[in-house]
């Protein structure tokens, strides 16, 4: 009994040894060196150039007939007007008349370019929120501590911080050591298909890869909704896929006075049921598993243990996760009805019904494995499922090695930076224009330098009273400046 007490004693050793050695091995991942000295800007004129720019109603429609393109050749004299050093000094090409590619040649022309990606398009209001809206989406109005506006933070915030970031630097005398390229798209939010698609082509005609593209997805926020106290600067490495299948129910229609045991409507919501019921199968890999070693290493001990040790506590992080909308959205495919009709009179049961539901996949899912999970959880040979016409789902995008050089390089720049933040590698909910970039660099990356003013923010992309802090977009200019200038200290 005692030797059986021992060994007991002996396994639990070994066991926390280990569960300790794996917790403490998370380790730090911010490099050694402290904060840069960046850069004095005149962010006056930076705000009244960035509002100048949101002013001007670069509208994406889905409908492209209901687009007004003179908004966006306007908004394309705009930068002219405002940035004649930099369109002076860099060569620029008007990409299918309206978006727009900028090269600023380097000092070492053989080696890979880099590419900084924004677009100049913005979503649509809802007519019906506009008396919610602290001051007109358009008016770009500017405050001492605020810049009001729909694009401010989705994505003319950004598109403006790097020609603000060229503008200086030129004015500087700088010179990249690498080529820049500099594109904006100008139908991001309804695809990319006529702007950066067709800027990706002329980049492949040209034969022009790169060493790594930048573009908007992550960013700087709070790290409460991560578990952790520091700020977070989260960097996608990767992206969700997308597919939008349709589920059809059919049966007999009739009159509501004689209703058989199940109704078209009453197929359907069973099925949407079971869907919402079962989750499909989380993934704690690839870019999710650099996630929590990440923040992993800033938590308390007890946290610490359970990041570091996947492989013993994988159910517990998983219900965890799961117990959020945020959190079960980064470790597996999500599901959400989103459209569903059926019926056109009250006393009529109808002969069909129809749902529209959407997934955001996850790398290691694919619309194929998808739409199989799909059909095994309805499992009701009355359900069609089926892809809506022409929409056949989009793969997760390749997920960008966080060990690689270039990620390292770019986290170097972020906590130089933004010293007080913890660099997260991790995956983008939402597509960004880099899905037609996939080809051009194995090193894609998704982060902004314009942090939020307070959690509230992230409701305001797309919504009402968007915005950002000045204070935050001086700081994202100076990134944009610093990243450019490291280019030249790595050589």
């Amino acid at each position: 009994m005692k030797n059986v007490l021992k060994g007991i004693l002996g396994l639990v050793a070994v066991l926390t040894a280990i569960l300790l050695f794996n917790a403490y091995n998370l380790g730090d991942v911010r490099p050694l060196g402290g904060p840069a000295k960046l850069m004095n800007i005149n962010i006056q004129k930076a705000v009244d150039r960035l509002s100048g720019g949101i002013k001007i109603p670069t509208i994406s429609q889905m409908n492209s007939d209901k687009i007004d393109y003179t908004q966006f050749l306007d908004f394309n004299r705009y930068l002219r007007r405002e940035f004649p050093k930099v369109f002076n000094t860099l060569e620029s090409y008007t990409i299918n008349k309206h978006s727009l590619i900028l090269k600023w040649g380097g000092i070492q022309p053989l080696k890979k370019p880099i590419l900084l990606m924004a677009h100049m398009d913005v979503v649509p209001i809802d007519e019906q929120s506009l008396d919610q809206w602290t001051f007109p989406p358009f008016s770009g109005t500017a405050d001492e501590e605020i810049i009001w506006g729909r694009g401010t933070m989705d994505c003319k915030g950004n598109l403006f911080a790097i020609m603000e970031s060229v503008d200086q630097l030129i004015a500087n005398g700088h010179q990249p050591a690498q080529t820049i390229y500099i594109a904006f798209g100008h139908d991001e939010e309804i695809g990319g298909n006529e702007g950066a698609k067709k800027s990706a082509e002329y980049f492949r005609k040209n034969g022009i890869d790169f060493d790594f593209i930048l573009d908007e997805g992550g960013g700087i926020t709070s790290g409460k909704s991560f578990g952790i106290e520091k700020a977070v600067a989260f960097v996608a490495v990767s992206e969700k896929g997308y597919m939008t299948l349709e589920l059809v129910a059919k049966g007999t229609g009739g009159h509501s006075s004689m209703p058989g045991k199940e109704t078209t409507i009453g197929i359907l919501a069973n099925a949407i049921t079971k869907l919402q019921a079962n989750p499909l199968p989380a993934r704690l890999e690839g870019p999710t598993k650099y996630m929590f070693k990440a923040i992993g290493a800033e938590m308390k001990l007890l946290p610490r243990i359970i990041m570091g040790n996947q492989w013993l506590f994988e159910g517990l992080i998983e219900r965890i996760f799961s117990s959020s909308p945020a959190g079960s959205a980064v470790i597996r495919t999500t599901t959400a009805p989103t459209i569903i009709s059926g019926g056109i009179k009250d006393n009529v049961i109808p002969a069909q019904a129809r749902a529209m539901v959407n997934f955001r996949i996850i790398p290691g899912d694919t619309p194929e494995s998808i739409v199989d999970m799909v059909r095994e959880i309805v499992d009701d040979p009355r359900v069609e499922i089926k892809h809506p016409e022409g929409q056949f789902g989009r793969e997760p995008a390749p997920v960008s090695d966080p060990t690689a050089d270039q990620f390292k390089f770019l986290s170097r720049n972020i906590y130089e930076v933004f010293p007080s933040a913890v660099v997260v590698p991790g995956i983008s909910p939402g597509g960004t224009d880099t899905k037609h970039f996939l080809d051009l660099s194995p090193n894609i990356y998704r982060f902004s330098g314009i942090g939020r003013t307070d959690d509230s923010d992230l409701k305001r992309v797309h919504g009402i009273d968007e915005r950002i802090g000045i204070k935050a977009y001086e700081k994202g200019i100076q990134f944009y400046i610093h990243l450019i200038e490291s280019l030249r200290q790595d050589q």
